[in-house]
């Protein structure tokens, strides 16, 4: 099998201080905030300082409403494959797509909204519909709220479906870029950005001063909503939660408060977070946050977000080895290397887990096949080249582009141009290639998710020109 590979190319830095960590979004001017803020007692504290001690937030409170202590289902977009389910161990495949699934949500009902590059679909009882086809309505955050309506951004707009699908304009937020969204339990619908946060009341917008954070750039990532109703928002300073009229800082302990950009909520109280290295944090129920890291586990992960959090306290995170299960012990229940799982044939890029959801399935020995091609400058072979293949090439590091993946296969070119990778497990991978002096990583392909057992996949010609 055979597929030319786009020639996107990003020149890489070697030498650089390596860091994985996830900057923050670049800086500017905050736009003036309106005299509206969010209700609370008292005044905003002044921009350079934090809201008086309070006492330490340690974990949401029991949570109003009761979980359904019930076996469920666990939906997940698989690069380059589809939508898939898993029930009772058996995974099968819902929806056919080849591009990423961004967002994955369930209602009460059991029906799954799933958005991805090129459609939008709504599931119900196991039969997908298509509700949009626009390629601009791949949305990067979505809620339901508690009258099922479905609000999602594309981080310029909120779209909003109900039978049909209605937006609130770009203008309705300064024009800023948007973040993430969240529904209470109110129904109040809440939006990030950059500066402020953005909290829809019955038919009207406020824009909420976002002082509290201490941090006159607080740069505020994700928003969710726990089982209690409080919501918990993540930024530069650290990690949020709106309970009881008034915000408080959540201590989470040197180091981490900073890099946490993703948010889960389990329906039993259990809140989680990540930093997309490595840094994982959960709280349970009226207990401490307790942090972790991929690194030091028998994960063998370096990177990791946090995608889901079910009724039994299991956290699933995709990494740059697969997904991981952990159990409300941060034990280590299962781990999805590449080609292990039936029907996991790339990346995992998005998941919902209903109730306590799934038995997990069952692993088998990886699917590994080998991986062929050429590389070009100016139609002509070049022989010498380094071609190396993992998870996630890095464009900034210390030695090798892939010198943190946790699966790496590597090759020189022939006099033909030509390399060969052996016993690559199948999956989602990218390559930095090395002609000369300059690392160059190509971006914009996708491979290696057709791999077949002990067969030879062919890229086709890669030009480095340039």
């Amino acid at each position: 099998m055979r597929r030319i590979l786009p020639a996107i190319l990003l020149l890489a830095a070697a030498g650089c201080d390596k860091s994985d960590k996830k900057a923050a979004p670049g800086s500017g001017t905050a736009a003036p905030a309106p005299a509206v803020t969010a209700p609370g007692p008292g005044p905003a504290p002044a921009p350079d300082q934090k809201p008086p001690a309070e006492a330490p937030d340690v974990g949401p409170k029991a949570p109003k409403l009761t979980p359904k202590h019930q076996p469920g289902a666990a939906y997940f977009g698989v690069d380059g494959a589809g939508l898939y389910q898993l029930v009772d161990g058996k995974i099968t495949q819902v929806i056919a797509h080849q591009y990423p699934f961004s967002q994955v949500v369930v209602d009460a009902k059991g029906v799954v909204y799933a958005s991805a590059i090129g459609g939008m679909w709504r599931i119900d009882n196991g039969k997908p519909e298509k509700i949009s086809t626009d390629a601009g309505m791949n949305l990067a955050a979505m809620a339901l709220g508690p009258d099922g309506v479905l609000w999602g951004t594309d981080r310029r707009e909120v779209r909003r479906w109900d039978k049909a699908w209605t937006t609130e304009p770009s203008a309705t937020f300064d024009g800023e870029l948007l973040g993430d969204l969240a529904v209470d339990l109110e129904g109040r619908v809440w939006v990030t950005s950059t500066h402020a946060l953005y909290r829809l009341d019955g038919a009207s917008w406020t824009k909420i001063d976002g002082t509290f954070a201490g941090n006159k750039e607080p740069f505020f990532g994700s928003i969710a909503v726990g089982a209690d109703g409080a919501v918990y928002v993540t930024s530069l300073p650290g990690l949020f939660v709106f309970r009881d009229n008034a915000w408080t800082e959540i201590e989470l302990g040197d180091g981490y408060g900073p890099h946490l950009d993703e948010l889960a909520m389990g329906p039993a109280g259990h809140v989680g977070g990540s930093g997309g290295v490595g840094d994982l944090v959960t709280i349970a129920p009226g207990d401490a946050p307790k942090q972790r890291d991929l690194d030091a586990g028998p994960a063998k992960a370096h990177r990791g977000d946090l995608l889901a959090i079910d009724g039994q306290a299991r956290a699933w995170i995709t990494t740059d080895n697969g997904l991981v299960v952990f159990d409300g012990k941060g034990e280590l229940l299962q781990q999805w290397l590449p080609g292990t799982v039936d029907g996991v044939t790339g990346a995992i890029t998005a998941i919902a887990v209903v109730d306590d959801g799934p038995a997990l399935p069952g692993l088998r020995a990886a699917v590994t096949g080998h991986i062929a091609g050429k590389i070009l400058r100016a139609g002509k072979p070049v022989s010498g080249a380094v071609v190396q293949l993992c998870n996630s090439p890095l464009s900034m590091f210390q030695r090798v582009p892939c010198e943190s993946a946790s699966f790496t296969a590597e090759a020189t070119t022939g006099a033909d141009g030509g390399f060969l990778l052996q016993h690559v497990p199948v999956g989602t991978y990218g390559f930095a290639i090395k002609p000369d002096a300059q690392w160059r990583i190509l971006i914009g392909g996708s491979c290696c998710n057709e791999l077949k057992a002990g067969e030879t996949y062919d890229v086709g010609s890669v030009s480095v020109d340039g």
